[in-house]
């Protein structure tokens, strides 16, 4: 152990704070340089700020000993935001002895209670030395009990007045080139464009706890490019939030449901892709990439009985479209996404010191859909709403959480149709018993519940239990994110722990964890096992186990088991399908980070049982440190898949009876895939820095052989034979000597064995080849103003081959079209 010293000063602008970092080897500390708010394996300096002494929420600011700045909010006691971004300052220097540091922090960029007199704040210091990987605190921080804030250490004698003026300005001017493919005749976009925009944020301190914040014409052209992904799934794909407006204070209106990602609030759908289309037979057409906010306001902060408030309200506007007809030269105006409104207000209150909470978020949406008709299958309303609540006992140890959440849509009955047949719905199903379509229906109502008991802290053993529900009319999707269907879920987790190093291992954990869904079918014959059986749509048995060795190196082997279900979703809205059970194996290894050099793989084995499919992956991710600033790393990845259940399409042009007068056509699909996550990030100064990312993205599907499924509830096909000869007798198409025939473009299948082809359909064989990258050259001229130089890169390339080929691949995706975005954009910080 080291010995550290640290001094808190205050005076009625700001918090000071000076800290002696002594070490027995001065030679040892590790000062690389990173971008602001990264992590990276360096010596630092961390103070930890409880304001409110609410043992839930606070502040951590750190320094590094190269004087890069990091700061985080914490909430739930354990949750971190490491998007929250203050204005504070810093110096660092190396003295013989060690090095030390100073931290000025002004008031205004926290939260604390509006009193005068003296105050209780909870308080932490805690530092890294890298060269034994040793982390020491004021107030231990211990592994055997869950918590952060509740940890803290008391500085008392706190005076501070009670309200700090807190009014930031940050305007913004931003120019954009764009450069890319085009077509000929296409009068939109002649291959180049350029654009202007200014805006501004605004954040206003009302007294000490509360703050408002707006945006007018807000820019995220530095945002991070998305990754390229690949779906074939009936679901929509999640986003993460990378927008800085909506980043920050995000926490605010977190409403977690069940399942992954799953939530009441999900911010990307402001400012989404416009949904609406050209006028059918336009050769072109022109529209915005997303709905334009008009503007956006939050209002966040906590009163001093502990209730956190939350309210943003946002306003997108009208987004219009362009259509050119060739035919006669024509262009029309669409409109491509209504005006929308939108509305989110959260509650929370603290109880028994922090230890409890209540609280509970509602959200509005409102579409002026124009009045011809041409938006009917959106809804014009949707309304959220939950409440959830938190209880811990015997010192955190013990807890009980849950929540009640509700849903209601309204609109024309084309959209409550549409939303009916969506993918985590299909009312449709045939041979569904508690549910259907209702053509007529103008609203839509739901419900979503879970309750769940933990032991949090134990020095080995901790765990959970829990039941949740979910009705078939929930649907939060216009503001919200789910992709579950309705269920009855039950599952529980078991933890085992070791944090003293033994002969090999430095500490080591297990967790077995099981869970199961049934619909609500399931409650047709609720005493009947065979009915529980048949309703069983989801779960697994997992044993997973996280270990640590002497030497730094982490080990995390597993195995899942995932048994028989039935599944509502692989006929994409037709009757039940058995899902066969699967084993998978997974190991991760990484060797010492802290190291100049560092290395991690993964390999995953995923073996179906009855022809369900069998999956490998691997990839690996090297990391390198040439010097303090500058950090390579690139992770290639390589899978290899078949699956034996590819949904294709359905038809009813040949009845056929055992699934209910339609026919559903499936494939066995073989699919490769390779890419490569790439990231450069040079450091020049702690205020200067440059940030490069690359992905390329290269697959194959190929539809090995389609077939056709025999009866519900089974995984029972008929296979098509490939042998078919497809010949034109007088404009009749006929396949002659086998099931199905292919042009080279489509597939032709006669069901009925009479040589006359009954039902068409596009060939799925496809090759994706894509890259997405961007550079970003940050500059931090005074504290909160930055300058940013942006290139944002895109190739795609899709053609219809379906066998894999690396080389052919690769040369293929870099000689793709390029699509090129290139933006500078300055701001200003000010605080008055």
């Amino acid at each position: 152990e080291e010995d550290t010293q640290v001094r808190v000063l205050f005076d009625d602008d700001a918090l000071y704070i000076g800290a002696l970092l002594l070490d027995s080897e001065p030679d040892g500390i590790v000062d690389r340089l990173v971008r602001r708010d990264e992590e990276g394996e360096f010596d630092y300096f961390e103070v930890s700020l409880d304001p409110n002494l609410d043992r839930r929420t606070g502040y951590v600011f750190r320094v590094s000993a190269a004087n890069v700045q990091a700061d985080r909010y914490v909430f739930n006691d354990t949750e971190q935001d490491r998007a929250w971004d203050a204005i504070w300052e810093s110096k660092v220097r190396r003295t013989p002895e060690g090095w030390s540091v100073e931290i000025r922090i002004p008031l205004s960029q926290i939260r604390y209670e509006s009193h005068s007199g003296e105050q209780t704040w909870g308080v932490n210091f805690s530092r890294r030395r890298l060269s034994n990987n040793e982390r020491t605190y004021f107030s231990l921080e211990s592994r055997l009990q869950r918590g952060m804030v509740s940890q803290f250490g008391i500085l008392q004698g706190v005076e501070v007045p009670g309200a700090s003026r807190r009014l930031e300005l940050l305007p913004y001017v931003l120019s954009s080139a764009h450069q890319g493919p085009s077509d000929v005749g296409d009068p939109f976009f002649g291959g180049s464009e350029a654009s202007a925009r200014v805006g501004v944020e605004v954040s206003y301190g009302i007294g000490a706890n509360f703050t408002l914040d707006a945006t007018i014409n807000p820019d995220f052209g530095q945002v991070e490019a998305d990754p390229a992904v690949i779906n074939l799934s009936a679901f929509e794909t999640f986003l993460r939030e990378r927008r800085p407006f909506f980043v920050k204070d995000a926490r605010t209106f977190d409403f977690g449901l069940s399942g992954m990602q799953n939530t009441l609030f999900y911010s990307r759908r402001l400012g989404r892709s416009p949904q609406g289309r050209a006028p059918a037979g336009a050769d072109f057409s022109d529209r915005p990439d997303a709905a334009t906010i008009v503007g956006a306001a939050k209002f966040s902060g906590r009163t001093s009985s502990g209730l956190s408030i939350g309210a943003l309200a946002a306003v997108t506007q009208e987004e219009s479209g362009q259509a050119f007809f060739a035919s006669n030269g024509t262009t029309e105006s669409f409109i491509a996404e209504p005006q929308t409104q939108y509305g989110v207000i959260s509650l929370q209150q603290d109880l028994n010191n922090g230890a409890s909470q209540i609280g509970g978020i509602f959200t509005v949406l409102d579409r002026n859909l124009p009045a011809d008709g041409s938006f009917d299958f959106l809804t014009n309303r949707a309304f959220n709403a939950g409440i959830n609540f938190e209880h811990q006992w015997g010192d955190r140890e013990w807890a009980l959480q849950g929540f009640f959440a509700g849903s209601w849509v309204q609109g024309d009955s084309t959209a409550i149709l549409r939303i009916q047949r969506s993918s985590n719905h299909f009312f449709q199903r045939p041979d569904a018993t508690r549910f259907g379509v209702d053509s007529t229906a103008t609203s839509l109502t739901g419900r979503e519940w879970r309750l769940q008991f933990e032991r949090r802290s134990g020095t080995h053993w901790t765990g959970g239990v829990w039941v949740a529900e979910l009705t078939s009319g929930f649907e939060v999707n216009d503001l919200g994110f789910s992709r579950s269907a309705e269920k009855l879920d039950a599952g529980f987790r078991v933890n085992y722990r070791e944090i003293v190093p033994g002969a090999v291992f430095r500490n080591y954990n297990f967790s077995f964890t099981t869970f199961h869904n049934w619909r609500h079918e399931a409650l047709d014959d609720a005493f009947s096992f065979s009915s529980w059986g048949d309703a069983h749509s989801a779960g697994w048995y997992s044993l997973r186990v996280n270990s640590q060795l002497l030497n730094y190196w982490n080990i995390n082997p597993s195995i899942t088991i995932r048994p028989e279900t039935v599944s509502s979703s692989a006929t994409r809205g037709g009757p039940l399908m058995t899902s066969p059970g699967s084993i998978d194996f997974g190991l991760r290894i990484n060797t010492d980070r802290r190291q100049t050099l560092s290395f991690g793989a993964n390999v995953n084995v995923t073996q179906g049982k009855d022809g369900r499919g069998d999956t490998f992956r691997t990839g690996v991710t090297l990391t390198a440190r040439p010097s303090p600033s500058i950090q390579f790393s690139i992770a290639p990845q390589y899978t290899s898949q078949t699956v034996g259940d590819q949904y294709v399409t359905s038809t009813d042009a040949v009845a056929f009876g055992p699934t209910f007068d339609r026919r559903y056509l499936f494939a066995d699909l073989d699919r490769k895939s390779v890419s490569m996550e790439t990231r450069l990030n040079v450091s020049f100064t702690p205020d200067l820095t440059l940030q490069l990312f690359a992905q390329p993205l290269i697959s194959s599907v190929d539809y090995v052989e389609y077939k056709q499924l025999l009866a519900p509830r089974t995984f029972a096909f008929e296979h098509f034979t490939n042998e078919g000869v497809l010949t034109d007798a007088n404009g009749q198409l006929l396949c002659q000597g086998g099931q199905i025939c292919f042009d080279g473009e489509d597939q032709h299948v006669d069901f009925d064995g009479d040589g006359i082809v009954d039902f068409s359909f596009r060939d799925r064989d496809f090759n994706q080849r894509t890259l997405v990258g961007n550079a970003v050259l940050r500059w931090e001229y005074r504290p909160g103003s930055t300058i940013f130089f942006v290139w944002q890169h895109r190739q795609f390339d899709r053609v219809s081959d379906g066998d894999f080929s690396l080389g052919r691949d690769v040369g293929s995706l870099f000689g793709a079209p390029t699509d090129d975005v290139f933006t500078v954009k300055f701001n200003y910080w000010i605080g008055l």
